[in-house]
């Protein structure tokens, strides 16, 4: 039978996960950003950004099944790509 402690501790190794994927993503938009510069890119582009939303929601294919858990995560996804962007910005502008 799992416990609230089992699955807190289950929990505190998701924010680990999540936490390392965060800085691996920092870094691999660090070098596509690096790219974009020196081939005169614009920093920012909309339809990527709707794509990412986009395909972030339906990962798991069931986009609609729970309309307020698609809205959670486009919101998750949203605030990363903004956060990121003042990342960015902050580094290399």
């Amino acid at each position: 039978m799992e416990t609230i402690q089992s699955l807190r501790q289950e929990i505190d190794q998701v924010h680990k996960e999540m936490h390392a994927l965060l800085l691996r993503r920092r870094d691999l938009t660090m070098a596509v950003w690096k790219i974009k510069q020196q081939e005169g890119q614009p920093f920012f582009n909309a339809e990527r950004e709707e794509q990412i939303l986009k395909d972030f929601v339906n990962m798991d294919g069931k986009q609609g099944q729970d309309p307020a858990m698609d809205e959670l995560l486009k919101g998750v996804m949203n605030s990363v790509l903004r956060e990121y962007e003042k990342y960015l910005r902050s580094k290399f502008e």
